[in-house]
């Protein structure tokens, strides 16, 4: 069946052109709020653990950073991060770099590495490494 032998090749295409895409939405989304965004000093107040589990696995404890800034109109605001991180990555009292909207200082985030770009770039590179071997796939198909 000649559909069957290009199947693998096709899927492993359409995954890899998704990966793509979620690393691109990723990166327009981190360098739009670099562009837009006000910076701050923050410190962090807490680092919050939470207990994770999935079906069928073991749970793992994870930290989640409390930050407090003042944004350059004096509100003082305090958020959670969404980026888990070991728990000796922060301590309290800690300052930190806080991006944030003027209109709208609860979404902020950390203006680290982590934060802004590690997400995009895994998904880059998987999405990049599934396409480069759905071409191997291919040419191998092509052979037969």
């Amino acid at each position: 069946m000649p559909f069957l032998r290009y199947f693998v090749p096709l899927l492993m295409l359409l995954i890899g052109i998704v990966f793509l895409s979620l690393g691109y939405h990723h990166w327009q989304t981190s360098s739009q709020l670099l562009r837009a965004s006000t910076v701050a000093e923050g410190a962090i107040i807490s680092i919050d653990p939470f207990m994770s589990s999935e079906a069928g696995k073991s749970s793992s404890l994870q930290y989640f950073p409390k930050v407090a800034f003042t944004t350059s109109a004096g509100e003082q605001v305090e958020f959670q991060s969404t980026v888990t991180r070991r728990a000796d990555h922060y301590k309290k009292g800690d300052q930190v770099r806080v991006l944030y909207q003027q209109d709208d200082p609860q979404t902020a985030v950390i203006g680290s590495f982590n934060d802004l770009w590690v997400l995009a770039l895994i998904f880059t590179i998987s999405g990049m490494m599934v396409v480069v071997l759905s071409g191997w796939f291919f040419r191998r198909a092509l052979r037969r």
